[in-house]
């Protein structure tokens, strides 16, 4: 199907030229999930886009607006199962970095079709040639200036690539959150200085804790990656991914990392998780 555009609530497909998304990837996204008129851990994503405008000072937007914007696409898709992605910019303004007080927020939902995902027997990963540097003001929202993971997967091999911060540090993947299994521990890095925290890492942390495992958020070295005992990674659209190999390092039972993966598939099988529309 061609993807559907909703702009500010009218079906359109294009902005302005001087949109500052555009000139200077001033904004913020949310990539979603719906099926049958409904929104997967839609209180995630609002939750994240409205830290992003809070970080940003970018005027929000309000939930039934979002909502109504959503349904409204929705109900013009041919597609039951769909990707929904919200785009939100500052608003328009001519040149020049700073803006009025009185700029106005350009807010864009795009419907397309969702291929389905399924879970990989093997998937590799590699170190991106490109990474983060650390910039707490920036740091866990999703904004659209995201050049460094479009570097990371510039000539990419494996599956998905490993991004590190200026200290060699591991942070994510480029389109998504890691997780290593060490005995009963899961760690993920922290994300205070760089990186993207994802709309489903809390939801597979809580999980985690609720499989009788100790999770903790911390610095985490290329040496010790590959010395952990199971490793996956997540997003909202693959939910969560196994890994087998990173390089010359290979994975090859992950038993726990199954019993989250399975506790996820639950939770999204759950009416509670889905927003009606």
């Amino acid at each position: 199907m061609e993807p559907l555009v909703i702009i500010n609530g009218e079906v359109k497909s294009n902005v302005s030229i001087f949109n500052r998304n555009m000139q200077y990837g001033d904004g913020l996204f949310e990539t979603c999930v719906a099926k049958d008129n409904k929104v997967l851990f839609w209180d995630n994503h609002f939750s994240r886009l409205n830290n992003g405008c809070d970080r940003l000072n970018i005027k929000k937007i309000a939930n039934s607006v979002w909502l109504e914007d959503i349904k409204k696409a929705l109900s013009l898709s041919s597609e039951k199962n769909c990707i929904v992605k919200l785009i939100l910019s500052r608003g328009n303004s001519l040149r020049g970095y700073s803006y009025s007080k009185d700029i106005e927020p350009v807010r864009v939902v795009i419907v397309s079709q969702m291929n389905e995902y399924k879970t990989k027997e093997t998937y590799s990963l590699e170190f991106a040639i490109s990474g983060f540097h650390s910039n707490p003001n920036l740091a866990g929202i999703k904004h659209c200036n995201r050049l460094e993971q479009i570097l990371a997967r510039t000539n990419m091999l494996a599956d998905e690539a490993i991004m590190l911060d200026e200290n060699q540090s591991v942070v994510s993947v480029t389109q998504g959150n890691i997780y290593l299994i060490f005995g009963n521990k899961l760690i993920t890095p922290k994300l205070e200085r760089c990186g993207v925290i994802g709309s489903r890492r809390s939801i597979i942390l809580e999980l985690s804790r609720l499989t009788n495992l100790e999770v903790r958020e911390d610095d985490i070295s290329i040496k010790q990656l590959e010395k952990a005992n199971e490793v996956f990674v997540s997003n909202s659209l693959i939910g969560i991914q196994p890994v087998t190999s990173i390089g010359d390092y290979y994975l090859t039972n992950n038993p726990i990392t199954e019993k989250i993966s399975a506790a996820y598939s639950s939770i999204t099988q759950d009416i509670k998780s889905w927003t009606c529309l």
